[in-house]
């Protein structure tokens, strides 16, 4: 038998170690949706979670890709990239060790971190800088 799915899971964990989160003085709220009245000037965004069902000798579970985002904007000339680049290292840093509670029935067994990705857009008076990480785990 499969694994539960692992999505409610992954997501809760992920705002238990992010949502809030401080740097260089500025508060990081984390969601899971573009559909948003907020108008944060920088965020977390859960963007995109995979599964791949994993059958093994071992127990049946998934293999889950999640991508997380981190959005940065500001005025034009008003600063640099250094607080796209502390929040990825806050969000690598909070990451590294990640696991599921033991009452989710899930366990983590492999967790790899990457940054595949970064997008710079203009829009009107901001630039936006996109930072983003792929999460992928091994859930049993």
């Amino acid at each position: 038998m499969i694994a539960a799915f692992p999505d409610n899971a992954i997501n809760t964990e992920i705002k238990a170690r992010l949502h809030n989160a401080g740097v260089d003085g500025k508060t990081f709220p984390l969601f899971t949706g573009r559909a948003t009245n907020s108008k944060a000037k920088q965020f977390f965004l859960i963007s995109t979670q995979l599964n791949d069902p994993n059958f093994n000798k071992c127990g049946d579970g998934w293999e889950n890709s999640t991508e997380i985002q981190i959005i940065v904007r500001l005025n034009k000339n008003s600063g640099s990239k250094a607080l796209l680049n502390n929040a990825t290292q806050e969000v690598l840093t909070q990451l590294s060790d990640f696991s599921l509670p033991g009452s989710t029935g899930l366990t983590v067994n492999k967790i790899q971190l990457s940054t595949p990705n970064e997008v710079v857009l203009t829009e009107g008076n901001e630039i936006i800088y996109q930072k983003i990480i792929r999460m992928e785990t091994l859930i049993s």
